[in-house]
C-alpha cells in the first residue's frame, strides 16, 4: 500500500517539475517522507530524508539560478538577471497558469534592462528572451533531479527488501 502511495506522488511530483506550476521536487520529497514515517523509518532513514531535502533545494533553487543564467548569456546586465531572477519567482505565484513562470522571467529581464540599465528595447528584448531559454532549461534541470531523488529513495527501499547477505 505504502509503495503504490509513494509510486503515484513521485509520478505526479516528476510531472510536476515539467510544470513551473507545481512544486515538482517538492511532491517526490513530502512522497518519500510519508513513506518513511508510514514504515517507522524503515527503509528510508532520517538521513536519507535530509539527502532528499538538500535535493529538493538543489532542484527548487537551481530553477531560479538557471533562468538568470540564460538571461545573462543573452547579454542581460545586472539588472535584467535581477528581473528575470524576481520574475520567475513572482511568475510562478502570481501568474499561476502555464507559462506563468516564463512570461514573469522575461517581463522582468525586460523591464528591468529597459527601466534601470537604459537599455534599447532590442537589447532588453534579447535579455527577456534569454530569460525564457534559461527558464525553459530550469525546468529540465528539476526534472533531472526530481528523477535522481526517485532513484535514490527507489533503491533505499529495494535494498531494504534485500535479504541479508551472509559472509563466511
Amino acid at each position: 500500500m505504502e509503495i503504490a502511495v509513494l509510486t503515484a506522488v513521485c509520478m505526479v511530483g516528476l510531472i510536476g517539475t515539467l510544470m513551473p506550476v507545481m512544486p515538482g521536487c517538492g511532491l517526490i520529497f513530502v512522497g518519500a517522507l510519508a513513506y518513511a514515517l508510514l514504515t517507522n523509518f524503515q527503509a528510508i532513514s532520517g538521513s536519507a530524508i535530509a539527502v532528499l531535502f538538500g535535493l529538493m533545494l538543489i532542484g527548487s533553487i537551481g530553477q531560479f539560478f538557471i533562468t538568470s543564467l540564460g538571461a545573462k548569456i543573452m547579454g542581460a546586465g545586472k539588472y535584467g538577471i535581477i528581473g528575470a531572477f524576481a520574475g520567475f519567482f513572482f511568475g510562478l505565484i502570481f501568474i499561476p497558469a502555464p507559462g506563468g513562470a516564463l512570461l514573469g522571467a522575461f517581463a522582468g529581464a525586460f523591464i528591468c534592462e529597459l527601466s534601470f540599465a537604459l537599455k534599447s528595447q532590442e537589447e532588453s528584448f534579447k535579455a527577456g528572451i534569454g530569460a525564457v531559454i534559461g527558464a525553459i532549461f530550469s525546468l529540465f534541470f528539476e526534472f533531472f533531479i526530481g528523477i535522481i531523488m526517485i532513484i535514490y529513495t527507489l533503491s533505499l527501499i529495494w535494498h531494504s527488501t534485500l535479504p541479508p547477505t551472509i559472509i563466511l
